[in-house]
């Protein structure tokens, strides 16, 4: 009974340790919306695609080119960047080190900007 209860506890304390804040708190992927003028415009990204207005869970550690397109429109381009998350350090107080390995190791610990893409295509010439 008593071996069990420690093996329970030290479960319990590794995975409490092993999280981060970033990883609690938002996780490692952010949602993105991209809208554009006229809408109905292609989107393409890394593997993704859609048609405007567009959103799409973006993994929080990678930059990102979002090329927009519709026939008889100029195609544009738009970078989506990953930053550091000042929360990947100052929420990690209680965790110190080992939450903030976690939450940078996880991508967590980055913010996606922008978080909202909107783009006016030019009418081609």
């Amino acid at each position: 009974m008593f071996r069990k209860s420690v093996s329970l506890l030290l479960i319990v304390a590794v995975g409490f340790l092993s999280s981060g804040c970033c990883s609690i708190i938002h996780g490692n992927r952010e949602l993105v919306t991209i809208t554009s003028e006229p809408t109905g415009a292609k989107v393409k990204m890394d593997g993704y695609k859609g048609t405007t207005p567009y959103t799409v869970s973006l993994d929080r550690s990678k930059d990102y080119v979002a090329e927009v397109s519709k026939e008889g429109y100029e195609t544009e381009q738009r970078q989506i960047t990953h930053s550091f998350s000042p929360l990947a350090i100052f929420g990690n107080i209680l965790w110190l080190l080992v939450g903030v390995i976690v939450d940078f190791a996880t991508g967590s610990g980055y913010n996606l900007n922008p978080k909202y893409v909107d783009v006016t295509l030019d009418k081609s010439k």
